[in-house]
């Protein structure tokens, strides 16, 4: 009995001292930070991903542009996912840190549009959304709906790349109404739009919009258009009209095979628009 206790303290002696992972892979941890807008989509094919590589943990954090270029440049990070370009002073903070910087365009979101689920509107042209957010309609009557004073909501800018993107490409670079309220998350605006019975309208990533209390508007390009809501569909056929490509930005010399592998994975689950990539 003394024999076989001392030969298990033994055993267990030994193993304590074996490193861990002895005998196998290490595990190779890829961290991605950045735009709420394009979390969602590079989440599902992280999950894919790891699926085909267990050694490889890919961990996916969804906080907005900004945060994900200020956490690269912290070295916090090994992908920034952007829904905007990098800005100037951002870039320089890069290059102060000796980094140097690459980017690719992994695929497209749609930037949905979304209300209480009581407003009968239920569609809108690109210049009536336009006129709404600049503030120059400010009821929904002026859009067919009801006497409401119309509220709305977005995101930080430039924090928020999705909220950059529908500025620029929606209100043609003029800035938000001094009656928009910005927001810090995109759940705020989806939350408000559930539960506000003044009909508010905001945006909000195309994966989150939908949900009780709210319904998705559709949207035309013009009077003549049919309207579209954001499917992968209308994406990959560029049948709706509020879409922004997202990209990943690392610091070029740290770009290691696996970090290669995925990014060059997610590129190829991406949704682009025909002749993107």
């Amino acid at each position: 009995m003394k024999k076989t206790f001392v030969l298990i303290v033994g055993m267990l002696f030994v193993l304590a001292m074996t490193p861990v992972g002895f005998g196998q892979n290490p595990e190779k941890v890829i961290r991605v930070n950045g735009a709420g807008m394009a979390s969602d989509q590079v989440q599902g094919w992280a999950n894919e991903f790891m699926k085909s590589h267990p050694n490889i943990n890919v961990v996916v954090t969804g906080s907005s542009a900004g945060k994900g270029f200020k956490a690269l440049i912290e070295q916090t990070t090994d992908l920034a996912l952007a829904s905007r370009d990098i800005r100037p002073e951002e870039e320089k903070q890069a290059g102060e840190k000796g980094l140097k910087l690459d980017k690719k365009v992994i695929g497209h979101s749609g930037v949905a549009v979304v209300t209480n689920d009581k407003n009968p509107v239920s569609e809108l042209t690109l210049d009536q959304l336009r006129k709404i957010f600049l503030g120059e309609y400010t009821n929904w009557s002026q859009v067919g709906g009801p006497d409401v004073p119309i509220r709305c909501f977005t995101r930080r800018v430039p924090e928020s790349g999705g909220a950059v993107f529908f500025q620029n490409q929606v209100l043609k670079g003029k800035p938000y109404g001094a009656g928009t309220k910005m927001t810090e998350t995109w759940g705020t605006i989806t939350k408000v739009c559930s539960v506000a019975t003044d009909l508010p309208i905001g945006i909000a990533p195309w994966t989150r919009a939908a949900g009780p209390g709210r319904k998705v508007l559709g949207i035309k390009k013009d009077d003549a258009s049919p309207a579209a809501k954001p499917t992968a569909e209308n994406m990959r056929e560029d049948g709706y009209p509020i879409t922004l490509p997202f990209s990943f930005y690392w610091n070029g010399p740290s770009l290691d095979p696996e970090l290669r592998k995925f990014v060059d994975f997610c590129a190829a689950k991406g949704t682009p628009k025909a002749g993107a990539m």
